[in-house]
């Protein structure tokens, strides 16, 4: 009997145990969730990615340009979240933030004014939860590598969930966590890289910023532009052939 006990507790899916964990009257299947990165409040961005059945969807991988947010993560996760309301379906099953109280707050003001109604009772189509590293002694963000203790907040609880430290529910969440995590911040950082490199280009002969934008929406990096053909550079829009020998020619000189 405790054999057979064990092996149906075992074989309860991760997607049961999730709904089980928030208190979810079906399995949480699809699983998003989305992260802020900027320096100093530049080339905000914020990454979200996707899982479903415990897996990434990595073609459902999407990343939002924030513009005006400045280094305050809850204005640019309030434009975010404007932005995902136009998006629009599908939506997940668990819509999870990378921050504590205050990020949450400011995503499901935004989701409950458009999409909590009457006829749901004010209630979300979906699961909203904010994930947060544990604190320290000081009660400092603890970021020790192998930290089991992360903190789990619904709209509404003051309290994070009481999940087991190392349990499968938190041990996935945390994975979804860091992998929105360093999405986010390699978008981020290839746009830094692309807005520096953009600036050594206009310093280039036949290069102005109309130019440096247009190499940029027709090559994905930098040594693509650089090994691309004179014939390649005179396709691109409104470059004749004498532009375009300029432009080569400098690319060559980098």
């Amino acid at each position: 009997a405790r054999e057979a006990a064990k092996n149906r507790k075992d074989s309860v899916s991760l997607a049961d145990k999730l709904a089980a964990a928030f208190h979810w009257d079906r399995p949480v299947v699809r699983v998003e969730c989305a992260d802020v990165s900027h320096t100093g409040g530049e080339s905000t961005k914020v990454g979200a990615v996707i899982y479903e059945d415990g897996r990434p969807l990595k073609e459902d991988y999407r990343v939002w340009n924030i513009e005006g947010a400045g280094g305050d993560d809850y204005a640019a996760l309030t434009m975010w979240a404007k932005r995902r309301l136009e998006h629009g379906e599908p939506w997940p099953d668990l819509l999870l933030i990378d921050g504590g109280r205050g990020q949450l707050a400011a995503v499901d003001k935004i989701l409950r004014e458009e999409l909590a109604t009457e006829e749901t009772e004010g209630r979300l189509p979906f699961l909203l939860a904010g994930i947060a590293k544990a604190r320290d002694e000081r009660g400092h963000a603890d970021r020790r590598a192998g930290n089991v203790a992360d903190r789990i907040f619904i709209p509404g609880r003051s309290n994070p969930l009481p999940l087991r430290e190392g349990c499968p529910e938190l041990l996935f969440l945390q994975v979804v966590r860091d992998a929105a995590h360093d999405f986010s911040i390699g978008r981020h950082r290839q746009a830094r890289a692309k807005q520096a490199f953009s600036g050594e280009l206009q310093q280039l002969p036949g290069i102005g910023p109309k130019t440096a934008r247009l190499l940029w929406d027709h090559f994905d990096s930098v040594a693509e532009m650089k090994s691309a053909s004179l014939a390649r550079i005179m396709e691109l829009p409104g470059i004749g052939k004498k532009k375009a020998e300029a432009i080569f020619e400098s690319l060559k000189k980098m």
